[in-house]
């Protein structure tokens, strides 16, 4: 019968070639004839026709296939094959190589020791003929065990290649009809082809899927980072790192994984406070229809009372528990976080500008924006007021003046491109500036100083022009030129109305040339006058030096070029002479200066050989001391400006490097 084909031949060869040949008589009385055909397709027919034997005497009869020359009972693959008529016949379809050479005979046995044989045929196989499938599940997963049916399979599993999209499938069992294998874990495709190749002779299949991963509930779709949900569904992949998760772009980490549950936690890297869940297994992805919504953090105490710069703990929930998620803002000034967790975020309150001198806390994250109940107070003597201002100031037109109540600064704008100087008027109220032009052109050196009613600008060029500025008419005026010889950085102030200019230095010259004569102008006679000259240490170059007026009496100081100027003086016009008083902390240029409330105040600059600094020294006058106050914020600057109005005063701009290099666009608020 056909079944004992499947006989495996190394084993029949080991086993039977070392025993005896059966005897083989062939009495001339029965003829056996043989003819063997090789069909295209594949597989073998046999037939056989006998004659001169009784039928009933027959007890076996088949064929002998062997890949050895004389095949016969002991060393060849046995086919049983009844006898009809006086025939023989049967087909192998199966376990044939390809161009592999067989040897048959065909046999009756009448007794164990009574045998008959045909003439021995051989012939070139063309392989099995090519198996057929007719049956595979419609649906599996990775890993599960499939079962193939179909016709002219073989149990020799040695033979038998399976594969899923190109994929190799490790059998596990085979016959005839049946293919047991399993479905492989490196599939690149859900739907794949499979392909059945049975001593290469193939055949594919097309309808195979694996199952698509289903959620019907998910624990919660509300929570926090690192938080866990159960998603609860079917298909998913008992080994977790085959199954993904993602919240929006964001994959999850997964916990737990079976066939219908899979445990995650809520990604650290979600993208929006909404996202789709969607779950990627069986190489495929399905959604749930509802979004996961991320609880908003909140604020629960913030210290109310703080200085710029104070370390501060904002308690809550529901931060991230990666600080650098969570964004803090004090107004609209970005805070740094030090370290923290969900609870508590550890952070400095920033530089930043605070014009009410109050804050609201924000907390953002994500796309999730809490505010603090509760303002805080801003306590700093200096504080930043705008960040923006929209003019470049360093080294400019010697410090801001204030007229009529008003405060100006004459400095370019703050297009790089323009190098052309305009008038730039304070508006306390909202701390903003307008810019106006100006009738004339300045020099770099120039300088700029008011009489409480009026603007007064000395414009350094070859002219020794010197203009006023009505803040009430808008309107500028050209007056009688200054009447020293022309100086860049010259020393100026005001006392009971009138305006003094000396010192300074020509810089032009290729030696440049230092001053110390002064000249005062009396807007009353519209005229020029000089004044005793400033004598101490004249060969030594020294501008943009410090004024203030307290008390009718001038105040001037700073400027140095060497570390022995440490020198301050005051000008007393009923007497027109300079009297030396209490020297300054140390010699320092680019500074800037103001009075107010009956105080000198000097503020930033540069020591000798030094780097800029943002401390600000008081002087009294009735003391006669220096005392060190608040610093200007958290900026070395020098070359700035500063004024004093309605009770307060302010600084801004400057070169905010040691190298003087960057123009500072800040601007700090002083209320005593």
């Amino acid at each position: 019968m056909l079944k004992n084909f499947y006989y495996t031949f190394i084993l029949l060869f080991l086993t039977l070639s070392c025993q005896k040949d059966d005897p083989t008589p062939t009495p001339e009385a029965i003829n056996l004839t043989l003819s063997v055909y090789v069909p295209q397709t594949g597989g073998v027919n046999l037939k056989a026709t006998y004659t001169g034997l009784d039928l009933n005497n027959i007890l076996e009869s088949g064929f002998l296939l062997s890949n050895q020359p004389v095949p016969t009972l002991n060393n060849s693959i046995i086919i049983q094959s009844k006898i009809t008529g006086n025939q023989l016949e049967n087909t192998i379809n199966t376990d044939l190589v390809y161009n592999g050479e067989y040897f048959v005979r065909a046999y009756i046995k009448v007794a164990d020791t009574e045998i008959y044989y045909s003439d021995e045929q051989s012939f070139i196989s063309l392989g099995s003929i090519i198996p057929i499938i007719k049956e595979v599940p419609q649906q599996a997963h990775i890993l599960d065990t499939i079962s193939i049916s179909g016709n002219y399979f073989t149990t020799k599993t040695n033979y038998i290649k399976v594969s899923l999209g190109g994929e190799s499938s490790r059998i596990i069992y085979s016959n005839d009809s049946i293919i047991k294998c399993i479905v492989p874990v490196t599939l690149k495709s859900f739907n794949p082809t499979i392909e059945v190749k049975i001593y290469e002779k193939k055949v594919t299949f097309n309808g195979f899927s694996l199952f698509n991963p289903e959620i019907s509930s998910i624990s919660s779709l509300s929570g926090t980072f690192r938080d866990e949900l159960i998603i609860n569904g079917g298909h998913f992949d008992f080994e977790k790192s085959r199954n993904k998760v993602y919240f929006g772009n964001a994959e999850a980490t997964i916990t737990y994984a079976d066939r219908n549950t899979l445990k995650v936690l809520v990604p650290d890297d979600l993208e929006s406070s909404s996202e789709q869940i969607k779950v990627s297994a069986q190489l495929q992805e399905n959604s749930f229809s509802n979004n996961f919504k991320l609880i908003a953090p909140k604020i629960n105490f913030v210290e109310k009372n703080v200085f710029a710069n104070q370390s501060v703990v904002i308690q809550g929930a529901n931060f991230h528990p990666l600080k650098d998620k969570n964004f803090i803002y004090f107004e609209e000034a970005k805070a740094n976080i030090s370290f923290g967790d969900t609870q508590n975020l550890n952070t400095k309150v920033p530089f930043g500008a605070f014009p009410r001198r109050k804050a609201i806390v924000k907390i953002q994250l994500l796309d999730l924006i809490v505010e603090y109940e509760v303002e805080l107070n801003i306590q700093d003597k200096w504080i930043m007021i705008s960040n923006n201002l929209p003019f470049r100031f360093y080294r400019g037109i010697n410090n801001a003046v204030v007229a009529n109540n008003t405060a100006y600064v004459i400095a370019p704008s703050k297009d790089l491109f323009d190098d052309n100087y305009y008038l730039w008027k304070f508006n306390p109220n909202n701390f903003s500036w307008e810019k106006s032009t100006i009738p004339f052109s300045i020099k770099w050196s120039g300088v700029a100083e008011a009489n409480m009613d009026k603007l007064f600008v000395y414009t350094a060029d070859s002219n020794n022009s010197f203009w006023e500025y009505n803040p009430v008419t808008q309107q500028w005026k050209q007056l009688p030129k200054y009447p020293g010889a022309r100086r860049d950085y010259a020393t100026h102030f005001s006392i009971n109305k009138e305006i003094y200019l000396g010192m300074g230095a020509d810089f032009e010259p290729y030696t440049r040339i230092t001053y110390g004569d002064f000249y005062k102008y009396s807007p009353d006679t519209n005229t020029w006058t000089q004044i005793a000259d400033f004598t101490y240490q004249n060969y030594f170059l020294r501008t943009e030096t410090s004024t203030f007026t307290i008390n009718n009496i001038a105040y001037v100081g700073n400027g140095a070029t060497n570390t022995g100027m440490v020198d301050y003086w005051s000008y007393h016009p009923n007497t027109n002479e300079w009297i030396r008083i209490v020297n300054f902390k140390d010699s320092r240029k680019n500074t800037a200066s103001f009075e107010l409330n009956g105080f000198g105040y000097v503020t930033g600059g540069n020591p000798t050989g030094g780097s800029n600094t943002k401390d600000c020294w008081k002087y009294n006058p009735l003391s006669n001391i220096w005392t060190k106050i608040d610093d200007i914020g958290h900026i070395e600057r020098g070359g700035h400006f500063s004024f004093s109005l309605n009770g307060k005063a302010y600084v801004g701009g400057g070169g905010i490097y040691d190298s003087g290099g960057s123009n500072g666009y800040d601007f700090y608020e002083y209320k005593p």
